[in-house]
């Protein structure tokens, strides 16, 4: 079984025996006395597989290294918590202090506690297609409407809607860009793809290479000839249920700011409370 090492800043690294880095990261939390549900993390996997993920009520950042990834730190003593520890000579090494702090903000950046922060209950622009999204005529209305206002958020060359349908797997039931027309209505299994992993985890995903993770499933890029780079997903749930994701594909290379991206959560959870609104049903959320 792979072995992780797991970090969290000022504190001893510890290292998880687990099949995958989704268990290894729960795993190692409770190991550094982390009391965090999956549904509050938000995570980025690098290029040379590290994970970085923050909890996005408290801020708090976390490493998750595979083996085979830059030799992990020593531990962290409180005189030295500032300092940088470097990989070796390899260009995809990856410093762990400036991936907890540098890394997240380059495409989460979702702490608190940032008086720079802009209040996105002030942008008026944002707070009227929430209106929309809040009035639409029905449901398949405010995922239209919803999918329009992620599309502003983070402007990207395509986008999806995604409804976990009860039955029927995950349903594109709303479609912006170049491969509209041949994504509109395709369905994809449960568990397939960054949208599979997004509604069965409720757990918001950034990746910036998305030929560098397995979770990629290529068979849509085969049916629609669009090559998918980058993704940010967003899942749409409520506290009991999971209704889907909102899908951004090859968003702007860089920065990710956090502005953006909390924007597109508001977007996920005023959809959510329109379809609890409507009476539409949706899978049970993971606990």
């Amino acid at each position: 079984m792979p072995l992780f090492t797991v970090m969290r800043r000022g504190e001893p690294p510890v290292t998880i025996d687990a099949p995958n880095w989704i268990v290894a990261m729960g795993n190692g939390i409770q190991a550094l006395g982390g009391d965090v549900a999956i549904d509050r993390l938000a995570c980025e996997m690098l290029p040379n597989g590290t994970v970085i993920a923050r909890d996005v009520r408290s801020g708090i950042g976390y490493v998750v290294l595979p083996s085979g990834a830059p030799p992990s730190p020593p531990p962290v003593a409180e005189d030295t918590e500032d300092q940088i520890f470097e990989g070796e000579d390899d260009d995809d090494s990856v410093s762990v202090e400036q991936t907890l702090d540098d890394g997240l903000e380059r495409t989460l950046d979702l702490a608190e506690d940032d008086e720079d922060t802009p209040d996105i209950e002030q942008d008026a622009v944002l707070m009227e297609a929430l209106g929309r999204i809040a009035g639409a005529a029905n449901a398949a209305g405010a995922w239209e409407l919803s999918l329009d206002a992620a599309m502003r958020s983070i402007e990207s060359e395509a986008g999806a809607a995604v409804e976990a349908t009860p039955h029927a797997g995950l349903l594109f039931i709303a479609v912006a860009g170049e491969m509209a027309n041949k994504l509109r209505a395709m369905r994809l299994p449960y568990g397939k793809g960054f949208v599979g992993f997004c509604v069965d985890h409720a757990m918001a995903l950034t990746v910036a290479d998305v030929h560098r993770d397995d979770r990629h499933y290529g068979a849509v890029d085969q049916a629609t000839g669009f090559e998918t780079r980058a993704v940010v997903v967003v899942p749409v749930a409520s506290s009991s249920e999971v209704f889907g994701c909102l899908e951004l594909l090859n968003p702007p290379e860089g920065r990710l700011g956090r502005i953006d991206v909390l924007k597109l959560e508001r977007v996920a959870t005023e959809l959510a409370a329109r379809l609890v609104h409507s009476g539409v049903r949706g899978r049970t959320r993971p606990g």
